[in-house]
């Protein structure tokens, strides 16, 4: 049952539905739902699960979770899942269960101030526990990891940040941190519809927040990595978050792509397997 919510996007109001199948599944790919019951819909995401998911019916596999641009749904960017299933099937990478979640299209990856749109208990409160206990997963820090591309690159890098507990190794690509100075200019209808036209809420409560109260779990816990083309509009906010990581001695990996602008497909051509061999180096670790 696919269930309808409000959304406001660039001062228009949409119908959007949390439940979005792909128009045509790929082979390697499920799509499933579980019901949210913080904001009572059915919510939808895509599922990988390695050839060697059935052959071995006791073995339990890490879990990456991929989470979605801005206007985007769990059946966006599924190309990604094929270069994984390329890397495990040529033993670059071990077997990995791949998650693509369903955030909201313009959530950005937090709880509307009032407690109407999920987009962060969605995915943490959730998902993860719906995963976790519907798949046989390392349910663990040690074997889950997180990663996403624009927002979702942020929204990565802001629920790493404040739960560095619940996840081996982050990825944040093209990722599209803003401030609530800048997003509130940028995107005034959904600012308003997530954060009450609060600038200070939203600072408080972002990733550049996190980064500083949670700066010693952090250090010691939490591989990250950020990657992103010289030509993205993002890129000044990322040489901000490199700068502030390496203020706060935060070990962390940063790479700027020559020529490449905010484009998934380039990005994930360039630097994609590297990510899962990111991943897959910090699987296993407490």
């Amino acid at each position: 049952m696919a269930v309808i919510a409000i959304c406001f996007v660039a001062g228009s109001v949409r119908a959007e539905s949390w439940n979005n199948p792909p128009a045509k599944l790929p082979p390697n790919i499920q799509h499933k739902t579980f019901h949210s019951a913080s904001m009572n819909v059915d919510v939808g995401y895509c599922i990988y699960l390695p050839p060697e998911y059935e052959a071995d019916a006791n073995k339990r596999f890490p879990v990456i979770y991929y989470l979605h641009g801005r206007g985007g749904t769990e059946s966006s960017d599924l190309f990604n899942i094929d270069m994984l299933d390329k890397a495990i099937k040529d033993k670059k990478v071990p077997p990995i269960i791949y998650v693509h979640a369903m955030g909201g299209r313009n959530s950005g990856y937090v709880d509307s101030v009032d407690g109407k749109i999920m987009g962060q208990s969605v995915i943490v409160k959730e998902l993860i526990p719906h995963i976790d206990a519907t798949y046989r997963t390392i349910a663990e820090k040690s074997g889950r990891a997180i990663q996403g591309f624009s927002k979702g690159g942020q929204g990565a890098l802001l629920i790493a940040f404040k739960f560095p507990e619940m996840f081996s190794s982050v990825i944040g690509y093209g990722a599209g941190l803003a401030n609530g100075v800048e997003l509130k200019k940028e995107l005034p209808a959904v600012f308003k519809e997530m954060h009450n036209d609060d600038i200070a809420q939203f600072d408080d409560t972002s990733a550049w927040a996190f980064a500083r109260k949670n700066a010693d779990k952090i250090r010691e816990t939490l591989p990250i990595s950020l990657a992103l083309g010289t030509k993205d509009q993002h890129l000044t906010r990322n040489k901000n978050m490199h700068k502030l990581l390496d203020e706060l001695k935060i070990k962390h990996e940063y790479e700027e792509l020559d020529g490449v602008g905010h484009d998934t497909h380039k990005v994930y051509e360039l630097v994609g397997l590297k990510g899962f061999e990111f991943h897959a180096a910090n699987f296993g670790k407490k």
